[in-house]
């Protein structure tokens, strides 16, 4: 992944701590988030998204291995904490779960691929706000937009809408892992991103796995044509959103390409993880 970011000729040198600056990388969100570029289909996300040890975790979560992956983003999180505007630097509490489903919906994952302490960037989740996030939306009807709940797998939460789940015992507490752990939490978990605020960086991938009979066949042909554009997606293999420069509103650099690098070459067993061909 260091030599992807090495691969834009910005300036980044992974050997060279003094290369390492916001202008040298290429443009990310929050602490280290990049979603562009067609990062997603980078034939390193491709290998490590189907890692059989990877696949496997969630093939005993859903009980059958015909599963269906989604085109995730990847996280490098340098320890820039002084250069970040505060957009960047900013918490953004959310789930990646719709309140109108209450129920268990998704599982969400981090590959792990480098040592992650206490001040190393990383996943915070609110301890004990999953098992609260029915009874948090079937009491808090005033906070609704007036068109009502949104159907999208997301929801913002605004500080002082935490103080409930505060009131409740739940606590914030950062996710601590080595290379290769793989981290599962429940789409109805409040969490975000916490930017690097140490001397290390972070480096991660994001998975999602799901059965592929739950996925419509509308879905499946979306799916199709974001593996042809290169086109990322939201963590949910199957209800998935698409993320591009029109969805997302992106103005692309002069200098900006939405291919990947190193196009994926997948083999048959990678190619039904995808969604590409029938198991």
């Amino acid at each position: 992944m260091y030599h992807w970011m090495e691969s834009f000729g910005r300036g980044f040198k992974r050997d060279d701590r003094s290369t390492w600056h916001v202008n040298t990388v290429p443009k990310f969100d929050k602490g280290g988030l990049y979603h562009r570029y067609g990062v997603g289909h980078e034939q390193f996300a491709w290998d490590i998204r189907t890692e059989p040890g990877v696949v496997d975790v969630f093939a005993k979560l859903w009980g059958t291995d015909e599963l269906i992956v989604s085109y995730d983003s990847v996280n490098i999180s340098l320890p820039l904490q002084h250069e970040l505007n505060a957009q960047q630097a900013a918490r953004w509490p959310h789930t990646d779960q719709s309140p109108t489903r209450r129920y268990k919906h998704c599982v969400q994952g981090i590959v792990n691929l480098h040592p992650n302490g206490p001040l190393d960037g990383g996943l915070m989740v609110l301890e004990g706000s999953m098992p609260l996030f029915e009874e948090y939306f079937a009491t808090h009807e005033h906070v609704a937009p007036a068109e009502g709940w949104p159907t999208a797998d997301w929801w913002l939460h605004k500080e002082e809408e935490l103080q409930w789940f505060y009131d409740r015992g739940c606590q914030w507490k950062k996710v601590e892992a080595g290379p290769g752990d793989v981290i599962l939490w429940d789409s109805r978990t409040i969490h975000y991103g916490v930017h690097a605020q140490g001397t290390e960086p972070r480096i991660a991938t994001y998975v999602c796995y799901k059965p592929i009979r739950d996925i419509t066949p509308e879905k499946l042909a979306l799916k199709k044509e974001c593996f042809k554009n290169y086109w990322g997606t939201s963590h949910d293999p199957v209800n998935f959103r698409v993320t591009n420069a029109d969805q997302k509103g992106w103005e692309l650099e002069d200098w900006e390409r939405a291919e990947p690098r190193q196009p994926p070459v997948l083999d048959e067993r990678q190619k039904k993880l995808a969604g590409l061909v029938p198991y």
